[in-house]
């Protein structure tokens, strides 16, 4: 059997996401914020599968100690690690940092840096392991130049831009760096889902996400690519038809899509890996 780890697999995306692969047989870890509602998720796909095995870890994206802790909780209990969802998002309602970083850009993207680092040799251990970032077409919103940077003025759109354009950028050296270690890398745009997403946003965006609400996917829907990435062939993924597919593609619709951004290069990518290298 497979293991899949998910960030914020209680809620969500992150949820959906976790029932598709337990039905496919997968073994899952959770990373959940809220001990509550992880434990519910927990019976949830237990019930979905009884022959599979469902960890529940408690750690918070804006702590790096909290991510470090249960890093190696995964580590003393496994040996490898098939598949690792980044899946997590945190939208803010208002800017705030974090040992001098905003607070959705560390959430969005530190956290889940530091996880990921720390798990690598359970995934390189694996033979043939995928790390699945979760993205969003907001990318086009954020300026790497503003990365680490502490900017009370900055808008709270601008900051989960630079955050979903910091998966990407961390997808492209996850692939440049690890392509001979048996691990690809893929970020996705889920599409826009009514997965509770700015519920927390005011004023003029609170009611332009209230008005779009109904024509929203639904969090099953949106977790079909991130289920595809993690159970596709390799062979099927490194298919890129003249898009930005295999190891370090972007991915909509289970499908590679192109991307258009000027920071989306590979020293943006490798500044950003050694500026993050620093929480680690």
């Amino acid at each position: 059997m497979k293991t899949a780890l998910i960030t914020g697999a209680n809620v969500g995306i992150g949820l959906a996401t976790a029932k598709a692969l337990a039905r496919k047989g997968f073994n899952l870890i959770l990373l959940c914020r809220n001990k509550a509602k992880g434990e519910e998720a927990v019976n949830v796909l237990q019930r979905i599968n009884s022959a599979i095995t469902v960890d529940l870890l408690l750690a918070d994206l804006t702590d790096a100690d909290s991510v470090r802790r249960a890093a190696e909780q995964v580590k003393r209990t496994h040996q490898t690690l098939d598949v690792l969802i980044n899946n997590a998002g945190y939208s803010p309602d208002r800017i705030e940092f974090v040992d001098n970083v905003e607070k959705s850009f560390y959430a969005n993207h530190i956290g889940h840096f530091i996880l990921t680092y720390h798990l690598l040799d359970l995934l390189k251990a694996s033979g043939e392991a995928r790390i699945i970032n979760l993205s969003s077409a907001a990318y086009g919103l954020g300026n790497a130049s503003r990365f680490f940077q502490r900017d009370p003025k900055l808008s709270i759109l601008s900051a989960y831009g630079d955050g979903k354009l910091a998966n990407i950028l961390f997808t492209k050296e996850l692939a440049n760096r690890y392509a001979d270690s048996g691990i690809t890398a893929y970020s996705v745009h889920p599409g826009v889902v009514n997965s509770g997403f700015g519920s927390n946003f005011t004023g003029g965006i609170s009611l332009l996400m209230s008005l779009a609400r109904p024509f929203m996917r639904t969090p099953e829907r949106g977790a079909e690519t991130s289920v595809y990435l993690a159970t596709a062939p390799l062979a099927v993924l490194s298919k890129t038809d003249g898009k930005s597919g295999g190891s370090g593609g972007f991915f909509a619709d289970a499908k590679p899509k192109s991307v258009k951004h000027n920071d989306l290069t590979n020293k943006r990518a490798a500044d950003l890996w050694n500026k993050s290298m620093e929480f680690v």
